[in-house]
């Protein structure tokens, strides 16, 4: 491995690191190696000139000072002084060390006999030895020391003459340099591990500031779709308002096969635009699970009546097979998941039929939705979950959906905690099975899902005074002449102010209102609803349109005991609702009359 640094930051890095660790334990290694010569001086003293030893066993005490007290500073305030100045002044003091110990042992070499030089030798090696092996984090040191202390006496060995002494200076000229070098190797490793821990860490921090970037864009995006949704719902209001006027005017063949075209594309745009919106509120964590138990063949009933017909129009075979368990979940997000993969099953499936069954299994109820359809490689399982993927669509035909229906089954069941698993194969057909938990005894009685809202008889809205408010001049004047259609009297509003004002100008007294959930200035519909029934009685029947699909506006509209119908709202759910309102008021009315009389 190179130990080329790939920047001057490196560099500098690494340095401050070998001198953090060289100071972690040289204070110690210097206070042995005065404690070592003092011992070694006192086993060898006796006859021996106390010039030979006491001087520099005197400077390696001052040295050892010394050094002592750099690292008592490095250990206050490392940044007192700069890397290099820190190493400048243990490379200095480790070889006035190394000058004490060569100076002392030569000198006394020349007054002891064989066996105490050989002892002499010995300690001084293993000094040497330990040194190198102790300054690996930092070379130059305990390199200096070296030098310093094994210099002396290897030239005195040679000088001194005779076999012995020539053969321990040869060994002392050959361990010299064999203790540097694996010094100097053992230095190499520890920069080459300082380098690979410190790239480390810049990509790590570079992956976090990556991550983060890309987390943040993404809650930024989601937040912003989640909170753009009543911006984004209000034209496809308009138009689906204006494509209903239009389908009861005076047309041409070829003008009624255009407005069907329309009709089909801003049907198509919808679609699109509450499958980006269900994405963005899921990833946004605006929507929250509301698990209960419940019967499970409420839900797959609905989705029978719902897609049996499509699947005859294609010529599937659709067989939705009887379940009696009681399953714990939210009917609605789980209803929204197997519908999308209902509906996927359809959509690939050219010729043959689709299954929905279900089968108990460890305390859970497994429901399949299988078809006979196109199949998908085993190396696209993954891919299909994701955003806009589609199989063996390249060309992106609408008819085959837009891609992000597994996008949001995914996200609904990661919500719902109930795992997911996919076993398919090209041109075989896939099986796409749902695990959710069954009810036990201890989950609480259970609730039926709401069934589709019924149209009231006599849904007559001929002669009614219906007050419109919305801050859309658009959608005021097709809802307007939509309501007009209908038979209504309709006054219209832009606010809340304005809507008081024509009421309190008496120009006519109210059946029902009709008011967006945002509207200008302060006060929101609901305030609204609630100041014109001021005028006009708590009972007067209203309706909340909004395109804001966020739980707090739901739970808003609920504690209002209001009726909140989301954009766009197709005009045939609108009257159907609007009439429901006038019909429930006037069967109360007549209840209270009943009472009193």
């Amino acid at each position: 491995m190179s130990r080329e640094f790939r920047s001057e930051e490196e560099r500098v890095a690494v340095q401050a690191e070998q001198i953090k660790a060289f100071f972690r334990e040289t204070n110690d290694q210097n206070i042995a190696g005065a404690l070592v010569l003092s011992l070694l001086v006192y086993m060898v003293h006796d006859g021996i000139p106390a010039w030979t030893w006491l001087p520099p066993l005197l400077a390696l005490y001052l040295v050892t000072l010394v050094r002592a007290w750099l690292v008592w500073q490095y250990r206050q305030s490392p940044g007192r002084r700069d890397t290099a100045a820190w190493g400048r002044g243990q490379d200095i003091t480790g070889g006035l060390a190394g000058i004490c110990w060569g100076v002392a042992n030569t000198a006394m070499l020349a007054h002891l006999p064989t066996e105490s030089q050989l002892v002499i030798l010995t300690v001084i090696t293993v000094v040497a030895s330990s040194s190198g092996s102790e300054g690996f984090s930092y070379v130059p040191p305990s390199r200096a020391f070296i030098l310093a202390s094994l210099g002396p006496p290897t030239i005195w060995l040679l000088i001194a003459g005779g076999r012995l002494h020539v053969v321990l200076a040869l060994m002392l000229l050959v361990f010299l340099p064999m203790t540097i070098w694996q010094a100097q190797k053992r230095n190499r490793i520890f920069i080459e591990a300082q380098q690979l821990r410190f790239r480390n860490e810049a990509l790590a921090r570079e992956l976090t500031q990556q991550r983060d970037m890309a987390e943040q864009a993404y809650r930024t995006k989601a937040r912003f779709l989640a909170a753009a949704s009543h911006d984004l719902r209000q034209p496809m209001q308009a138009l689906s308002i204006f494509h209903e006027l239009l389908r009861h005017e005076p047309q041409t063949p070829r003008g009624a096969e255009l407005l069907a075209s329309a009709e089909q594309s801003a049907e198509a745009m919808n679609k699109l635009l509450n499958a980006l919106l269900d994405v963005s509120k899921l990833d946004a964590n605006v929507i929250k699970a509301d698990s209960r138990p419940f019967a499970v063949q409420t839900l797959l009933t609905e989705m029978a009546n719902e897609f049996l017909p499509i699947a005859e129009r294609k010529g599937i075979r659709l067989h939705v097979m009887p379940c009696s368990a009681i399953v714990v979940s939210d009917p609605t997000l789980l209803g929204q998941a197997l519908r999308n993969l209902l509906s996927n099953a359809i959509r690939y499936t050219p010729s043959g039929r689709v299954l929905v069954g279900c089968r108990r299994r460890r305390g859970r109820l497994v429901i399949e939705v299988i078809d006979t359809g196109i199949g998908i490689a085993g190396d696209q399982h993954s891919a299909i979950f994701g955003e806009f993927y589609q199989v063996n669509n390249k060309a992106r035909e609408r008819q085959q959906g837009i891609g992000l229906g597994l996008s949001i089954v995914e996200r609904v069941l990661r919500l719902l905690d109930h795992p997911l698993t996919l076993r398919s194969e090209p041109e075989r057909g896939s099986c796409f099975a749902v695990s959710v938990p069954l009810a036990v005894a201890a989950d609480g009685p259970m609730r039926a899902l709401p069934g589709p809202e019924p149209v009231p008889a006599g849904n007559s809205l001929s002669g009614r005074r219906i007050l419109m408010i919305d801050d859309e001049e658009a959608i005021r004047n097709g809802m307007g002449a939509l309501l007009q259609d209908w038979g209504c009297q309709v006054m219209t509003a832009g606010s809340i102010a304005e809507a008081l004002a024509r009421i309190d100008a008496g120009e006519s007294t109210l059946d029902a209102v009709i008011s967006d959930m945002g509207l200008p200035g302060p006060g929101s519909g609901i305030d609204a609803i609630a100041a014109i029934r001021e005028r006009h009685g708590n009972r007067l029947p209203a309706l909340l349109v909004t395109g804001d699909t966020s739980k707090s506006a739901m739970q808003a509209a609920r504690e209002a005991d209001l009726i909140m119908l989301h954009k766009p709202i197709k005009p045939a759910r609108l009257r159907a609702a609007l009439t429901e309102v006038i019909a429930a008021n006037r069967n109360e009315h007549q209840g209270s009359e009943q009472a009193l009389s």
